[in-house]
Order: structure tokens, then C-alpha cells, then sequence
């Protein structure tokens, strides 16, 4: 299963909530509310895509919207940021050679190298155990 369907259920799921919404207010409202185009309204409509979280927020927060989904309630207080910590915490400084060593040690896949300005572009996909 790919780590982004349940993101995706949701997002498709608030997605059928927001085209419903359509129904009693115009596109032009749509977009001001959720600080969207309204050509990326449009996209919904036409299935081309689903509103990212951020929209699914703007959406829950905006018109109150509320729905089950991932067998969990999600509604505006589903977006609420937990209270960071007082006091900033320093992030571990890793080198380039100790990075490398950690990916080494996992299930790591070349997708797509190329030459670019001197440099080498990759793109890897690294499976990570759960």
C-alpha cells in the first residue's frame, strides 16, 4: 500500500464534501474562501485532481465542514497545531558521510541519475522499515 492512499482517501473524501458545498454557493465564493483559484475548483469538478490538506483545512475551518474518514473525525479541530516547545531545540548536524552511512544501511534504489552542471542529479527511492 502506498503511504499516500490514506492522505488520498481523506483528500478524495473532502473533495465529494467541497463539490457538495457547491451546490449553494457560487465558484467565486468557493475560491475566496479557501484561497484557491477558481480554476483549481474547476479541476476538482472535472476530477482532475483532489484539494491538497492545506484546502481540506481551509475547507473544515471556513464552512464548519466535518466527515469520518481513516475511521476518525475530521473537522477544523483536526488541523490544530500541537503547542511547540518554549524553547527552540538544536538540530542534529549530521556530515554528508554519515548521511550516506544511514542510507547505506537501507533498502536504497537509483530511480534516476543524471549529469548536471557538473554535478550528478538522483533520485532515489529509499524503503525505510516501519
Amino acid at each position: 500500500m502506498s503511504a499516500t492512499r490514506p492522505a488520498g482517501e481523506l483528500r478524495e473524501q473532502a473533495k465529494l464534501l467541497i463539490l457538495d458545498k457547491l451546490k449553494s454557493i457560487s465558484i467565486a465564493q468557493a475560491s475566496r474562501d479557501l484561497k484557491i483559484s477558481r480554476e483549481a475548483i474547476y479541476g476538482f469538478k472535472r476530477g482532475e485532481y483532489c484539494p491538497s490538506l492545506a484546502i481540506v483545512e481551509r475547507a473544515c475551518k471556513a464552512w464548519g465542514l466535518e466527515f469520518k474518514a481513516l475511521g476518525m473525525t475530521v473537522n477544523s479541530k483536526t488541523f490544530d497545531r500541537l503547542p511547540g516547545p518554549t524553547e527552540p531545540q538544536p538540530a542534529e548536524q549530521l556530515s554528508f558521510v554519515d548521511i550516506w552511512e544511514k542510507l547505506e544501511n537501507s533498502q536504497m534504489t537509483v530511480i534516476r541519475s543524471k549529469k548536471v552542471k557538473g554535478a550528478i542529479e538522483m533520485t532515489l527511492r529509499i524503503a525505510i522499515p516501519a
